[in-house]
């Protein structure tokens, strides 16, 4: 069951329904474009959440405003229209339903990941990537990704039991193209080389070859989070692994992988420094 509102708001901005939300332009954006998602969420400001793919949060509040004056969302300060029975339950069904499709497209996109890395083998040292970044080829494969790259540069992710849900790939020629497999896990996942058992310190940064650069230089074990987004999580986890090391963040340079790294710090206690640092 979908609720009305979303029918209306989907018809009137010329998008569609997809599942319990509707696709719409983005304001600015082609009228081709479905790049904004709306759907009723019993706990969101104004009962709907409002997500622009391909903007950020002054388009959704664009999208906010363009909802309001036409009368789908209450003036601001006006009291806010309560969620029927009715469409409260069409959101429990449809969050029950986006949950499972999601964990079933992470268990087959896990199988894919598994496939992809049993018909690689080692990567080459001198591979492109490997050889422009200077980083050594533990634990990384080569192989056909996959979306069908030949000789792409396989790295595979894995959860805190060893388990691989992930691999990301990059293809020769085209380092900044780093791909994850479609549909797959990313959160809690990460690379890692080097043996954690009798080392002191345990080295965690965003990117493999960041990391990977660290443990040519020092020995360490490392651990890639793949995103700074994950950094935190990935940094808690192995503070509850391995409570006794010393853990050691590998801030990327930027504004965000300086956020990310005091978050991780904030949570486990880590010691920050740039990856020069430690070089």
């Amino acid at each position: 069951m979908i609720a009305p509102e979303i029918r209306a708001i989907a018809a009137r901005y010329g998008g569609e329904v997809s599942g319990d939300q509707a696709l719409i332009p983005t304001p600015g954006h082609s009228s081709r474009d479905r790049g904004t998602a709306i759907r009723l969420v019993a706990g969101a400001p104004d009962g709907l959440l409002v997500i622009c793919r391909n903007g950020s949060q002054p388009e959704a509040l664009a999208v906010k405003d363009m909802l309001r004056r036409d009368g789908f969302l209450p003036e601001r300060g006006a009291p806010r229209r309560e969620l029927t029975p009715a469409e409260r339950e069409a959101i429990r069904r449809a969050t029950e339903a986006r949950d499972r499709a999601k964990r079933e497209g992470e268990v087959n996109a896990a199988r894919i990941a598994r496939q992809t890395l049993a018909s690689a083998f080692p990567a080459d040292p001198g591979h492109r990537y490997i050889s422009t970044k200077r980083i050594a080829p533990e634990r990384l494969w080569q192989g056909r990704d996959s979306y069908g790259t030949p000789e792409a540069l396989l790295v595979p992710m894995e959860d805190h039991r060893g388990i691989v849900w992930n691999v990301q790939s990059i293809a020769p020629g085209r380092p900044k193209a780093k791909l994850f497999i479609r549909g797959a896990r990313t959160k809690g996942l990460f690379w890692h080389a080097g043996e954690v058992t009798g080392a002191d310190r345990l080295v965690i940064g965003e990117g493999m070859a960041t990391v990977a650069a660290v443990r040519r230089a020092t020995g360490l074990p490392v651990i890639a989070a793949m995103s700074a987004s994950n950094l935190p999580d990935v940094a808690l986890m192995a503070h509850t692994k391995w409570p006794d090391l010393t853990l050691i963040i590998a801030a990327d340079d930027d504004a965000k992988g300086w956020e990310a790294a005091r978050l991780a710090s904030a949570r486990t206690g880590a010691l920050i420094a740039a990856p020069g640092e430690l070089a």
